[in-house]
């Protein structure tokens, strides 16, 4: 046969009607499960594909999602966009992925690009310095979702971690064992996740009477790189932290390697805990103590939330309002115990161990 299979030749094959083959092969309104068989076996004789340009030129639905996040590489981010991915799959839908690093300018770039290939709706994770043009698509252009940071004055859903929360019970679990100079190594200025964290362990710290020390809060940027140079200039400190907290994935790699070159022993000279629990956290030695967010959770909520807009299915306010999922802190053998035997009366018939 010459040319590529077109649907009429689908349907005088199955001996239907055009109208019904393009049903059978949209999915969409009544059909028997006799004729869908004859359908779908007529286009698999056929070799016959749909014509996406023309079925979205009909419906001016292209069954296609832009996804806009900061790093691919990450744990957090593999896992929500493959929670994205699993359900934009059963609905029928694609995914075009786009990595922003957060620059701006890369942010931007990628939204035109997708807006110009007139995706069905976007997942966008914001950098801090390009919300007025997101503003600007959220007005009636394309159905958005922000997921892991809100823009303030941007009324679209956010589907987010409570990063205030899993910050305060991390810092509040090194103050339980008896650290009182915790350092912090910070992510991207401006951004929320990164503000939000930073007052868990603010919070944290005042509420146990602790002094907020500025030459323990460094940043990190969220990058490795950062992260490492600023764990060497806490280590050259005349009294260095005996416990830091490290805002994200990355910057736990960069800290790690920092403390390893400088034969920093983990955790007898310094406690660990990490925002965020990649599956290595549990292959290291010492396994890390973490703060675990939901993030294929987060994935699925955010492609329901956009797919609710993209169906004009906001009748169900819900799918208005932001979602705010808690996080678990996941103790592991990281973080020392500064406490002394006179500090800790262990339960009677149990020995007390310094670690945890």
């Amino acid at each position: 046969m010459a040319g590529r299979p077109t649907l009429k030749q689908v349907a005088e094959r199955a001996g239907v009607s055009l109208g019904m083959a393009g049903r059978v092969l949209g999915n969409y309104g009544y059909f028997s499960d006799i004729t869908k068989k004859k359908v779908t076996d007529a286009a698999r004789a056929l070799n016959y594909t749909p014509n996406v340009i023309a079925r979205s030129l009909r419906t001016r639905l292209t069954k296609t999602i832009g996804v806009l996040i900061s790093d691919i590489t990450t744990f957090f981010w593999t896992t929500l966009v493959r929670g994205i991915q699993d359900k934009a799959g059963k609905a029928g839908y694609s995914v075009i992925l786009c990595n922003s690093d957060d620059e701006s300018e890369n942010e931007q770039l990628y939204l035109s690009t997708l807006f110009e290939r007139n995706v069905d709706g976007l997942i966008v994770s914001p950098t801090p310095h390009n919300h007025s043009y997101l503003k600007k698509l959220a007005r009636g252009l394309v159905p958005l979702v922000l997921v892991d940071r809100g823009v303030k004055g941007l009324r679209v859903p956010t589907i987010k971690s409570d990063n205030q929360a899993g910050a305060y019970e991390a810092v509040k679990h090194l103050i339980e064992l008896g650290h009182d100079r915790i350092a912090i190594i910070t992510g991207i200025p401006d951004v929320e996740t990164s503000e939000e964290r930073f007052v868990g362990y603010r919070q944290a710290l005042q509420d146990k009477g602790i002094p907020i020390r500025k030459t323990l809060i460094r940043q990190g940027h969220f990058q490795k790189d950062q992260a490492f140079i600023a764990t060497q200039e806490l280590l050259r400190m005349k009294r260095s932290p005996s416990a830091i907290f490290v805002s994200n994935e990355p910057m736990v790699s960069g800290c790690i390697l920092a403390l390893k070159e400088g034969g920093v022993r983990i955790p007898e000279d310094i406690s660990v805990v990490g925002f965020d629990d990649p599956v290595w956290a549990s292959y290291m030695d010492p396994p890390l103590t973490a703060v675990s967010q939901p993030s294929y959770t987060m994935g699925i909520l955010a492609f329901d939330y956009l797919l609710a807009q993209i169906s004009n299915n906001v009748i169900d306010k819900k799918y208005l309002e932001d979602v705010i999922l808690k996080p678990t802190l996941v103790i592991r053998k990281s973080c020392g115990s500064r406490l002394t035997d006179h500090d800790v009366q262990p339960a009677q018939g149990n020995s007390k161990s310094h670690y945890c």
